[in-house]
């Protein structure tokens, strides 16, 4: 693993923003909206930047994002393009009486990035109730076909937990899918099946030429038997991902990651 890096919202950015305009599709377990909205900012510093949904994200605070914009993608190209650069815009075509933003479908974020109205485009492409883990359904997740990046997250604080509600949304489908009874742990052999799985997993609808970056959330929270596990597994994640990084989404910090 290489040596630690303080800043994981930095880090993504300068990562992302190799090679150019991009899209940056988030997917996987809790911490997605926390990973979009600090990534947005990191980027929103040098860029013209949109943060969305290909469903729904609760609308930020003014704190979070001052601009908003509610409308269609059409005309959420215009409001961008007379933003100036860097800029922050949160955007979906309705806002709901839950103040829940509608985001775009995936065919729009491409619209407006091709057509220059952003220069990334940062989108949470499904929820998870908060839940570490998520299994898809057949419908999930909507992730444009065009982005470069997909970065998946997971907690990793669903390691030696009951594979249950608590922490897997539709538990009853991961179990399924890892032939466990109810009440059973899910080991390191689950956690990497379920990882590197592209049926029901986070890298689900990911593009294949997409660059894939695999963060293990609320490393902060797991002891050193669990970490060991959890290193144990990282070479064999790095054969379905380009990197793995551990770290702490709500402290921003990296731990360290290792690439492909």
């Amino acid at each position: 693993m290489a040596a630690p890096v303080t800043e994981l919202f930095s880090f993504l950015a300068r990562r992302v923003e190799r090679g150019g305009e991009a899209v940056a599709a988030i997917t996987g377990g809790g911490g997605k909206t926390t990973l979009l909205y600090g990534l947005g900012r990191e980027l929103a510093k040098r860029r013209r930047v949109l943060f969305t949904a290909t469903t729904k994200i609760f609308s930020p605070t003014p704190d979070e994002c001052e601009n908003v914009f509610i409308g269609d993608a059409r005309s959420c190209a215009a409001f961008l393009a007379a933003k100036p650069r860097p800029s922050l815009t949160a955007a979906g075509v309705l806002r709901d009486e839950k103040n829940k933003l509608h985001g775009y479908s995936p065919q729009e974020l491409e619209m407006l990035l091709a057509g220059g109205a952003a220069d990334f485009v940062v989108a949470e492409c499904d929820g998870s109730r908060g839940r570490s883990l998520k299994c898809y359904g057949d419908h999930e997740p909507p992730v444009p076909q065009d982005c470069r990046f997909v970065l998946a997250v997971a907690g990793v604080d669903a390691l030696g937990k009951r594979a249950d509600e608590e922490s897997v949304f539709r538990a009853e489908a991961f179990r399924a899918l890892h032939g466990l009874e109810e009440g059973a742990a899910i080991t390191e052999r689950e956690y990497l099946k379920y990882l590197r799985c592209e049926e029901n997993g986070p890298l689900k609808n990911a593009p294949r030429a997409a660059e894939k970056i695999l963060i293990l959330n609320k490393w902060d929270e797991a002891d050193e038997g669990a970490r060991g596990r959890l290193a144990w597994i990282i070479p064999a994640l790095l054969e379905s991902y380009d990197a793995v990084l551990c770290a702490s989404e709500r402290e921003n910090i990296l731990y360290g990651y290792t690439e492909r």
